[in-house]
């Protein structure tokens, strides 16, 4: 019986990869699946030993800096249940580095759901745009009944993947049908009217395109002039009626006095950190549900959730906290710089900093589906080809 287990054991591993990610980017993730990684996981253990993925060490450090948040939280069932979310998902990058898959047969179906998603994001976005039926979360058109936030974090993940490939193909054809698909969820992403995603997903985009190859500083001239072209067009036609309320949205993030996404966020900042001088060393705690205002008629904030990645793991794990979360952001980008060469690794890098400019204006491991999906998306990319 175990015999025919292993035997398909392969096919049951890249099953597994497909739905999870589609669970992820559809935003219909269950835990089950997660379970379903440890057994999988563990039966290739079984099979072929463990493998090391090459980042045990920062993954284990910042699990430990979860913990030592547990020494003096302000509310430990909550913080309980916020460290136990995080192991739960940080199981996948231990577990789907030991799946083998076929490189090829990998990228071919994770191409094919990638594509697939964004034609469904495109044509639902488009249909929801040109009908003039707003989303519930203050006129942005969202693909998906969620908070564009995150739904921002989900079109980021497939960007970035549609860059790399569009990037890595050689045959012009395909090259401009990747083209395509990118500019069909670049399209997606800017409805959403999320200002921290379009600056932290350029950014991403940008450090990827320059990584690309060795010639670094024909790439970086190459970005900076890209970048300025692209800003005198938009000043240029920022009266235009199609590019007004864009070049509007991006402005605003300069208005700090009467913008109240800004003015809010400055408030939230502010408190975090007047709250983290408290308890410096290891923070209040995750998840304390006790909300504070942030500003008239407007929505409470929770202690840990600042609408700032950073300040939330201040707050949260103190300076031990934020330490470990930094090391374990910046040893997968080092590694993923490393072997760029590979699809998935080059998509990691893109990722990485997507998340770590993002995350200047959002807490994005506060929010479990984000997590998730960039742990599968880390478990997939250390995950080996056959020997």
């Amino acid at each position: 019986m175990i015999g025919k287990i292993y035997k398909k054991l392969d096919m049951l591993a890249l099953i597994t990869v497909l739905v999870s990610l589609l669970s992820l980017l559809s935003h219909s993730y269950f835990r089950g699946l997660t379970v379903l990684w440890l057994v999988v996981g563990g039966l290739f253990i079984k099979r072929d030993g463990y493998k090391k993925i090459g980042l045990e060490l920062p993954i284990l450090i910042y699990v430990i800096t979860l913990f030592v948040s547990l020494l003096s939280p302000l509310d430990f069932k909550h913080s309980y249940k916020e460290i136990y979310r995080q192991l739960y998902g940080f199981i996948a990058p231990f577990m789907i580095g030991q799946f083998v898959i076929d490189e090829k047969k990998k990228v071919k179906y994770i191409d094919v759901l990638m594509k697939g998603v964004t034609i469904y994001f495109f044509i639902k976005t488009n249909l929801m745009v040109f009908k003039f039926i707003p989303s519930q979360f203050w006129q942005r058109y969202v693909a998906l009944p969620i908070n564009p936030v995150e739904f921002s974090y989900i079109v980021g993940v497939i960007a970035l993947y549609g860059w790399v490939v569009f990037l890595k193909e050689e045959n012009k054809y395909r090259k401009a049908l990747n083209a395509s698909f990118f500019l069909a969820i670049l399209y997606v992403i800017l409805q959403t009217k999320t200002r921290g995603a379009w600056l932290g997903l350029s950014a991403s985009l940008a450090i990827v395109y320059i990584l690309k190859n060795e010639r670094l500083v024909k790439n970086i001239l190459k970005t900076i002039l890209s970048f300025l072209g692209l800003g005198i067009i938009v000043y240029s036609f920022r009266k235009n009626i199609f590019i007004m309320k864009y070049y509007n949205r991006l402005m605003s993030i300069m208005n700090t006095k009467n913008d109240y996404s800004n003015t809010s966020r400055l408030i939230a900042w502010k408190i975090g950190v007047e709250r983290f001088k408290e308890k410096p060393l290891t923070g209040w705690g995750y998840k304390v549900k006790n909300p504070y205002p942030t500003g008239p008629g407007g929505a409470n904030q929770v202690l840990d959730h600042p609408h700032n990645e950073y300040v939330a793991f201040l707050v949260g794990g103190g300076l031990i906290g934020l330490v470990g979360y930094l090391y374990l952001m910046i040893s997968i980008l080092i590694k993923s710089i490393k072997n760029k060469e590979g699809i998935y690794w080059l998509t990691m890098v893109g990722l990485v900093s997507f998340t770590m400019t993002y995350g200047v204006v959002e807490a994005l491991f506060q929010v479990t589906n984000s997590l998730f999906l960039f742990l599968i998306m880390l478990g997939v990319t250390v995950q080996k080809d056959k020997e």
